[in-house]
């Protein structure tokens, strides 16, 4: 049967916006420390073990998903996110910590990381001609996956419960990414396109150099907005003195402008290229970072640097794959850009962690410290990419 390739992009948007609740994952904290009595601290956890395994899957199981299909990998990305969301509405009604960690983090990350990929890898391939189009539209309906989030996430647990709220998004997410998965498919000339495949080897991709100053650039980044995405709805309340209601269109907000930032800095760099759009907005995050402290105590100059930051956060992902495509080549890029994503993982904890070392706004110069020193890996992959490369 013949797809039609913008209900193919459609598609590849509902499973990306069920994924994208994640992002909101900052309103559930309230209610697991109030209701459960958890400390916000160890609660984030099970946001850090969610990004983690969608970075390790999107690495590690991204060729398995290529050979199956992108059908059989939305369909295990529904099963491992539905059986997730119900493991945690089980963890929360028992009581249990380690059950939610288990089931919220490791479970549902296995099921973010295969829906992840399987619309993005798909969807590049019927927009052979636009390409970075495709992939922004993709990659931004992520990111408005957690606005879509915070408006439904607090009226479950009101009505319903904690234990109810995660039934509830579980079966209506599960549904949504099985009628997803069933209409995704690759065009008939995939196969042509495959033969010009070639593999590396792991120690190949992670001993060049280049590919050592992309994970960077992408950990980096992410790390300082990793962090306030895991503690926004927390942040707008206990530092500019935010309602419950103000946080919640915070936090909403903040997936807007992930979104908006994916598809502008993307539109960008097929101007500029993407080295100089990194380096172009790491500076100005690395500016907005050092700027929260001193307007901390203003609700619009705390949330106006916060959407600028995220929309930069949002921009490294858009980008990376184009960046990747354009030094490794159409042939590698897959496999390298599931490796460069493990960068992802490392940053769901590092970043939130660094968060949690005090509750003194100050933590934010150090963002901006390690945004610095990013643009010194950029200028360190100018030179590198200034050298032939060697076979």
């Amino acid at each position: 049967m013949s797809k039609n390739k913008y209900l193919i992009v459609l598609a590849g948007m509902i499973m990306q916006l069920s994924i994208g609740s994640i992002y909101a994952y900052s309103k559930w904290i309230e209610p697991l420390t109030k209701e459960l009595n958890w400390d916000a601290h160890d609660t984030k956890t099970g946001f850090s073990l969610a990004i983690c395994f969608l970075g390790l899957t999107a690495a590690f199981m991204g060729k398995f998903a290529q050979k199956i299909g992108p059908m059989k990998s939305g369909l295990i990305a529904a099963l491992f996110l539905t059986i997730g969301l119900l493991g945690s509405a089980l963890a929360v009604k028992i009581d249990s910590m380690s059950l939610f960690y288990l089931t919220y983090g490791v479970l549902q990350g296995i099921g973010l990381g295969f829906g992840y990929i399987a619309p993005v890898y798909t969807v590049v391939k019927w927009f052979p001609d636009r390409p970075g189009l495709a992939s922004g539209i993709i990659i931004m309906s992520f990111a408005l996956g957690s606005l879509l989030a915070s408006f439904l996430i607090g009226p479950l647990y009101t009505s319903m419960g904690l234990s109810g709220a995660f039934t509830v998004l579980g079966i209506g997410y599960g549904i949504c990414m099985l009628l997803s998965a069933l209409y995704l498919a690759n065009p008939m000339s995939t196969a042509e396109n495959e033969q010009a495949h070639i593999d590396l080897t792991p120690k190949q991709i992670v001993t060049d150099r280049r590919f050592i100053a992309l994970w960077l650039l992408l950990f980096l980044n992410v790390c300082g907005g990793i962090a306030i995405i895991s503690k926004a709805a927390v942040l707008g309340e206990e530092v500019v003195g935010m309602t419950t209601a103000q946080a919640t269109i915070f936090v909403a907000i903040i997936g807007l402008f992930n979104g908006i930032g994916r598809l502008f800095w993307s539109s960008i760099s097929d101007k500029i290229g993407c080295w100089s759009t990194f380096m172009i907005f790491i500076g100005i995050n690395a500016i907005c970072f050092a700027l929260i402290p001193t307007f901390s105590t203003n609700q619009i100059s705390f949330q106006t640097l916060t959407f600028i930051i995220i929309a930069g956060y949002g921009a490294g992902f858009a980008t990376m794959p184009s960046f990747v495509k354009s030094i490794f080549g159409a042939e590698k890029y897959g496999q390298v850009l599931g490796y460069t994503l493990t960068a992802w993982s490392a940053a769901g904890f590092a970043g939130p962690l660094l968060l949690g070392l005090t509750a003194d706004i100050s933590i934010f110069y150090l963002f901006a410290v390690l945004l610095l020193f990013a643009l010194f890996v950029g200028l360190w992959l100018k030179t590198l990419l200034l050298k032939p490369v060697t076979a």
